[in-house]
C-alpha cells in the first residue's frame, strides 16, 4: 500500500473541504480581514486604538466635573401624557402630533412628557423647541411603520414657498412653544431656506426620546442629483435617543448640529446622541453635522436613483474635539457595485482650498464590528471633503522598534476616519 499518496490524498481532501466551507460561508459571517495600519486610503485601527474608541469615551462630557451620560433603555408608561391619532379615537387628546408637543412644552413642567401617537400617517413638519423638560415621542405599536411623519421639503426652495408648505393653517404662530423656530426661517434673508430649515422634525429639546416611528422627507427623486439637502430628522438637544427609528430622505437624512436657539452653530457645544436598532436611508451624506452620535445596531441603506454615488458619513467635528460619530455592530449596503463611499468630512467653514489644520472642522467617524456590502469601493472607501474639497488623506503613521504602530489619531493634517473589525465583501482592504 503507497502511504504517501493516501496521505496526499487525505490532504487534498481536507483542503478541498476546508475551502468549499470557507465559501459557503456567507462573507458577512467571516471573521474581519482588517489589519492596521492600513492603507493610507483605508486606515485601519489596532486592537489598542480601538479600546479609545467607544460609547462611554464619545458621551463624556466637556465639563470635567461632569460624569459622563449613561444612557439607559427608553421606558414607555402606563399611561401617557398625551395621545396622538384620530378624532374620537380612544384617549386621544390631540389629533396632530405638532398640537401636543406645544401641550407639552407649554405646562413647563421639568419631568418628562410622555406623547404616544397611534398609527398613522402625520403629513406637515413637527418642532420641538427647547424647553425646561424632556420630551418622549413614541408609536404605539412596536412596527416602526405604523407611524409616519412625513413631508417634502427642499433646502433650495425659497423662503415664501417654504413659508406656504410648511405653516399653511397657522400652526406655528406667536406665543407658541415653537413660534421661535418657524419665526427665525421664515426671516432668512437668503435666496433659499438651505439646510437648518429643510427638516421634517426638527427638534431643540435636550433629553428628546423617540420610540416606534418613521420620519420621511419624500422629496425624493423629485429633484435632479445636485445640491438639494432634504433633511428628515435635525435635532440639537444633548442626550438624545432614538430606537427602533426609521429616517428615510436622499441628501442630509439625519442632521446633528450644535446650534443655539438663534439656529447658529456654536464651537463650545458638543450635544450627544444614542441611535439603537434603527434603520436609516439616504444617498448623499446621509448622517451629517457635528456632535457626538452612537449608533448601536443600526442599518444604513444607501440608494442610487438619484446619483450613481453616495456617501453615508459626512462629520464637521470641531478640530479641538477628539469623537464625532461611532457606528457599531451595524451595517452598510448600497446598491450598485463597488461604487459607494462609507463618508467624507464636511469642512463646514471653509470654501474650496480653505481648510487649516488645527482651525478648520476636521470630521471623525469609527465603524467598528460592523458589516459592509459590494456596493462600496474598496479602493476608496472615503471621500474628499465637502465644502474645502481637500482629498481624503489617511494616517497610517509609522512601527516602532517592536513592531507597534505609533501614530496621533487626532493629526490635524489629515482625515479621522478610521475602522475596525469590519466584515463583508466591501470591508476589504486593497494594497496601495
Amino acid at each position: 500500500m503507497n502511504t504517501i499518496s493516501v496521505t496526499r490524498r487525505a490532504a487534498v481532501l481536507a483542503f478541498a473541504m476546508a475551502l468549499s466551507a470557507c465559501s459557503s460561508t456567507p462573507p458577512e459571517d467571516r471573521p474581519s480581514t482588517q489589519v492596521a495600519p492600513g492603507t493610507q486610503s483605508r486606515p485601519v485601527l489596532s486592537g489598542d486604538e480601538a479600546q479609545n474608541f467607544v460609547q462611554a469615551r464619545y458621551f463624556s462630557s466637556k465639563n470635567k466635573d461632569e460624569a459622563p451620560w449613561t444612557p439607559s433603555s427608553i421606558r414607555i408608561p402606563a399611561q401617557p401624557d398625551f395621545v396622538v391619532g384620530a378624532a374620537g379615537g380612544e384617549g386621544v387628546t390631540h389629533t396632530s402630533i405638532q398640537a401636543a408637543v406645544d401641550a407639552a412644552m407649554i405646562k413647563h413642567s421639568n419631568a418628562r412628557q410622555y406623547i404616544a401617537i397611534q398609527p398613522g400617517e402625520y403629513a406637515g413638519t413637527v418642532y420641538v423647541p427647547a424647553g425646561s423638560g424632556s420630551v418622549t415621542l413614541y408609536g404605539t405599536t412596536d412596527n416602526a411603520s405604523d407611524v409616519k411623519i412625513t413631508m417634502p421639503l427642499d433646502s433650495e426652495i425659497d423662503v415664501n414657498t417654504w413659508r406656504r408648505a410648511v405653516n399653511p393653517s397657522g400652526k406655528y404662530m406667536p406665543g407658541k412653544p415653537a413660534w421661535y423656530m418657524f419665526d427665525n426661517c421664515q426671516s432668512k434673508r437668503s435666496a433659499t431656506v438651505g439646510i437648518m430649515c429643510s427638516a421634517v422634525v426638527w427638534s431643540q429639546n435636550n433629553g428628546l426620546q423617540m420610540q416606534n416611528l418613521t420620519i420621511a422627507n419624500t422629496l425624493g427623486d423629485s429633484v435632479d442629483a445636485s445640491n438639494h439637502q432634504a433633511v428628515a430628522l435635525r435635532t440639537d438637544g444633548d442626550k438624545v435617543q432614538l430606537n427602533n427609528v426609521h429616517l428615510l430622505g436622499r441628501q442630509n437624512t439625519f442632521f446633528v448640529t450644535n446650534s443655539d436657539v438663534q439656529n447658529r452653530l456654536l464651537t463650545d457645544r458638543q450635544p450627544r446622541t444614542l441611535v439603537t436598532n434603527s434603520y436609516i436611508e439616504g444617498d448623499v451624506d446621509v448622517v451629517a453635522g457635528r456632535g457626538a452620535v452612537v449608533f448601536d445596531n443600526t442599518d444604513f441603506r444607501l440608494v442610487n436613483s438619484r446619483t450613481p454615488e453616495g456617501s453615508v458619513f459626512a462629520p464637521a467635528t470641531l478640530p479641538n474635539i477628539y469623537y464625532g460619530f461611532l457606528a457599531i455592530n451595524s451595517r452598510f449596503s448600497a446598491a450598485g457595485d463597488n461604487t459607494a463611499q462609507l463618508g467624507r468630512a464636511w469642512d463646514v467653514e471653509a470654501s474650496e482650498n480653505g481648510y487649516s489644520a488645527g482651525q478648520t472642522s476636521n470630521g471623525q467617524v469609527v465603524i467598528r464590528d460592523s458589516v459592509i456590502n459590494e456596493g462600496f469601493n474598496n479602493a476608496k472607501p472615503w471621500g474628499d471633503a465637502a465644502g474645502s474639497k481637500r482629498p481624503f488623506t489617511g494616517n497610517t503613521g509609522t512601527k516602532g522598534e517592536k513592531g507597534e504602530i505609533q501614530r496621533d489619531l487626532n493629526d490635524a493634517n489629515a482625515n479621522r476616519m478610521w475602522e475596525f473589525n469590519n466584515r463583508g465583501v466591501g470591508s476589504s482592504v486593497v494594497t496601495e
